[in-house]
């Protein structure tokens, strides 16, 4: 019988620990805290330190209760170190849409009132847009030398290029996006109800594919 102790690796950082308790992962993520508040100073024109001190910060790995379902969703370890920032409202300049990704940045801007759930609703990010901003990340880990122009080829030719966001990137981050709200049983109706409050008609061309794929695929499946 060998009796050498079966070393786990599962789930490892790069430096070969666990990412929760790497002191070099801590180390970098210190690091590219810094580089990012100094980037996002310039990108929100913020005017006093005081303000950019107010922007907090969450890696992938330790974003909280349901929004860490999210992270844990894509099965992707490269995501771990992914910063999440949490901008508070009145410096938010995005205006209606909750959050956005710098994914070569590896980083995800969020509004703080929708992370941590607005006034009279108890779900924090009914819609999943994390799961999209991750996707996002993930696709550009995945193909970073095609990613700006993947950006700008249709996903679908037969659609009109100026449909947004009809491209491949686009495409990868919606799929897993409805992907993870019907695994928590939502059915294809209510995202598009969650979709109609920031897109037009016409987008639809667009989105019903995604839908189709991820709605209709699994249905042909399950009766094969």
């Amino acid at each position: 019988m060998n009796n050498e102790k079966v070393v786990e690796t599962t789930g490892l950082c790069l430096h070969g620990n666990f990412p929760s308790s790497c002191s070099v992962c801590a180390a970098e993520v210190a690091s590219s805290i810094e580089q990012l508040r100094a980037h996002l100073v310039e990108y929100l024109e913020l005017k006093t330190p005081e303000e950019a001190e107010r922007i907090k910060f969450v890696r992938a790995l330790d974003l909280p209760a349901e929004l860490g379902d999210q992270y844990h969703f894509l099965s992707d370890e490269r995501l771990a170190n992914v910063l999440v920032a949490v901008i508070p409202d009145e410096l938010w300049v995005k205006g209606a849409q909750p959050s956005e990704s710098s994914a070569e940045r590896g980083l995800i801007n969020v509004r703080a009132g929708y992370f941590e759930g607005e006034a009279g609703n108890s779900e924090r990010d009914p819609s999943a847009w994390l799961t999209h901003e991750l996707a996002h990340c993930q696709r550009y880990l995945e193909h970073r030398e095609d990613y700006a122009q993947d950006s700008d080829t249709p996903a679908f030719d037969d659609i009109d290029v100026e449909v947004y966001p009809n491209n491949r990137v686009e495409e990868h981050a919606f799929n897993t996006q409805f992907a993870y709200l019907k695994s928590k049983g939502i059915e294809r109706e209510g995202i598009v109800g969650l979709l109609k409050t920031h897109y037009k008609d016409k987008d639809f061309e667009f989105f019903d594919r995604i839908l189709d794929r991820v709605y209709k695929g699994s249905e042909l499946q399950s009766r094969l």
